[in-house]
């Protein structure tokens, strides 16, 4: 049984729609050959941003993590490259809840360039819930579980973006 008396972090809402997450900016060492910056960094601010939403928003990151010995793993990721960014841009990630249950997460983050005033990228995210100890899955606290489902809920009227859930694949 995992011990989930140490909450610490998040909150119960209200929520906005979508989250926007800090804001950040193109580092010199993220642009690549081609003048832009590089797809490894796309997926590094994607990753940061959900960090931030898992720890300060929903309270399971990493503080739940090593507190519970539960944390979330990434069961499948998407990504859509729609513009490209160059150095000292700012930008925010941007966060939906798309659905839930009790051990897993269906997210859609984009990246928002404030000098573009566009969307630049497009993350589609599965997560679920592991007992870090034994390595097998397990439900959510039912506090954790109320905040995805309240998340859920205020999000099922965002703008999802049009990508979301569309297969890889060449155009014919």
């Amino acid at each position: 049984m995992t011990n989930n008396r140490n909450i610490q972090k998040g909150h119960d809402g209200p929520y906005k729609t979508p989250i926007i997450l800090s804001e950040k900016i193109v580092l010199k060492e993220w642009i690549d050959y081609n003048g832009h910056m590089n797809v490894a960094f796309y997926t590094l601010a994607f990753d940061n941003s959900l960090d931030e939403f898992l720890e300060n928003t929903l309270g399971i990151g990493e503080t739940h993590a090593f507190q519970n010995k539960q944390g979330p793993f990434v069961l499948q990721s998407h990504y859509h490259y729609l513009n490209e960014m160059s150095l000292d841009e700012k930008f925010n990630v941007r966060l939906l809840v798309v659905d839930c249950d009790e051990k897993k997460m269906h997210l859609c983050l984009d990246i928002f360039s404030i000098k573009q005033n566009k969307v630049i990228a497009v993350s589609e995210t599965v997560l679920i819930n592991v007992n870090l100890a034994i390595r097998k899955t397990e439900k959510y606290p039912i506090w954790a579980y109320n905040r995805l489902l309240k998340l859920k809920k205020t999000h099922q009227n965002g703008k999802f973006p049009s990508v979301l859930g569309k297969p890889i694949g060449l155009k014919k």
